[in-house]
């Protein structure tokens, strides 16, 4: 009776003290508000955009740099649970690079040009605390990709580029009626010929600089982590977050097109994510290293003015991926 006893009461001391440091743990939670300034370093992106069956050819695009970007913003603590982020990044300085056009089955390449590409993101998230570190996250995601290409140089595969989409044409009984509307109609245009020479790809006579805003608005929710909620003393510092979405919105504007391309819920995949490691100072002043990656993925938009004439904004996808030194800072 007497071991049960002690068997029990040695039981309950310790169901005791986990609570108890169950307890403790949970008191070290406090949901505080700081800033981040600062934070500069450098960012790695990797673009490309891809054409499938556009007049019978298949297509693909890549571009790669290193570019000066900031990080810069802050977290605002509304009560013991809730507190909401806004955080910016953007490109401060931008390097150019070549990209090269390449024709699927074909060796070499369509075309080549000097691509300079910037990159901004904005972030305004609400966070929901499970007050040990971790919390969810919800909100807007907006991201715009700016890009200028020029230094145009044709490729060998240019010839079998324009013979595709000649042969695409001329077999597709809807689109050379709208041809015999145009060679009817314009004075330049006198027979097929003459529109397939309109027509064709030839970027060093054509083209001189080509600039291309893309603004898309998305939704995001996430999970992330962070010990200062758990410890603001002086010690090492940890941040993670995953965070996926989608795009709601995009607009696209690009100098070859005369208008804007417009979607809603068009399709498409945002993943972000950060992972940092730094030193807190004090309650107020902390620095951190911080990598942060995202990944972008854009549907085509194609829209068609009648069965020949398209403007396309082929699928494309962007993969970023940047290193920072910040500093933080509680202003209470």
């Amino acid at each position: 009776m007497s071991s049960q006893r002690s068997k029990y009461l040695s039981q309950t001391l310790m169901a005791v003290a986990v609570a108890t440091a169950s307890m403790s743990a949970l008191a070290e939670y406090e949901n505080r508000s700081f800033s981040v300034f600062g934070a500069a370093g450098m960012q790695y992106i990797n673009y490309s955009e891809k054409l499938n069956n556009y007049y019978g050819v298949n297509m693909k695009s890549t571009f790669e740099t290193v570019n000066f970007v900031q990080r810069s913003g802050g977290y605002t603590a509304v009560n013991n649970t809730l507190g909401f982020s806004i955080i910016s990044s953007s490109t401060l300085l931008s390097f150019e690079d070549r990209e090269d056009w390449e024709l699927k089955g074909e060796d070499g390449y369509v075309q080549q040009n000097t691509t300079s590409l910037s990159f901004q993101t904005l972030d305004m998230m609400m966070s929901y605390h499970l007050q040990n570190g971790w919390y969810a996250s919800a909100g807007m995601h907006y991201q715009k990709t700016a890009f200028s290409r020029f230094d145009w140089t044709t490729g060998n595969a240019n010839d079998a580029y324009n013979a595709t989409i000649k042969d695409y044409i001329t077999n597709n009984p809807a689109m050379m009626d709208v041809v015999q509307q145009y060679i009817d109609q314009f004075d330049d245009i006198s027979n097929e010929a003459d529109y397939f020479d309109l027509i064709r790809n030839d970027p060093e006579t054509n083209q001189t600089v080509v600039f291309e805003d893309a603004s898309n608005f998305g939704a995001m929710i996430g999970i992330a982590y962070d010990s200062y909620f758990m410890k603001q003393s002086s010690g090492m510092r940890y941040q993670f977050s995953l965070e996926v979405g989608t795009p709601i919105y995009e607009k696209i504007l690009n100098s070859s097109h005369n208008g804007s391309l417009e979607r809603t819920f068009g399709g498409g995949l945002d993943v972000t994510g950060k992972l940092g490691v730094g030193y807190q100072f004090s309650q107020q002043l902390s620095t951190m290293l911080l990598i942060t990656g995202l990944y972008s993925h854009r549907d085509k938009i194609q829209e068609w003015s009648n069965a020949l004439d398209s403007v396309t904004l082929p699928e494309n996808t962007l993969y970023a991926a940047a290193a920072y030194i910040s500093v933080g800072w509680n202003f209470e």
